[in-house]
């Protein structure tokens, strides 16, 4: 078992499956560390966009320290890229484990735009539990 996990959410998609997986590996008092990217560029303001994770994050904090985990979150633009920023953020925080979402997208599409999912599984420096999300 894991006691000091990340988990990486994205804005679009489902957070529960993920939160569900990180409880089943890392039970309660385990640190569980919750993040998310806002992408830069979108309609919406970046800003009023990252606001809106913030509040996202801290009530999803609250129920996890409800249920006995030491729980934190962290939200921001990406910098570099969001899988090089995930690395970045995992690497400072030392976590024994990072948990991330994967969603289907078409092989044109991997090529085109690369895989966060992949690129994450290539260089971080502690073991990756991936949660297939496509179809929820």
């Amino acid at each position: 078992m894991f006691t000091d996990i990340l988990v990486a959410l994205k804005e679009n998609q489902p957070h529960q499956p993920l939160l569900e997986l990180a409880k089943k590996v890392a039970p309660s008092p385990a640190r569980v560390h919750l993040v998310t990217l806002v992408r830069v560029g979108t309609d919406d303001d970046e800003l009023q966009r990252l606001r809106r994770t913030e509040r996202s994050l801290g009530q999803l904090v609250e129920s996890l320290a409800a249920e006995g985990y030491d729980a934190s979150y962290e939200a921001g633009i990406v910098a570099v890229s969001a899988a090089v920023d995930l690395v970045r953020i995992a690497g400072t925080r030392e976590v024994e484990l990072m948990v991330i979402g994967l969603a289907k997208r078409t092989r044109v599409g991997k090529a085109l735009m690369g895989s966060d999912a992949q690129r994450i599984l290539l260089s971080a420096d502690c073991p990756v539990l991936v949660k297939q999300l496509h179809g929820m």
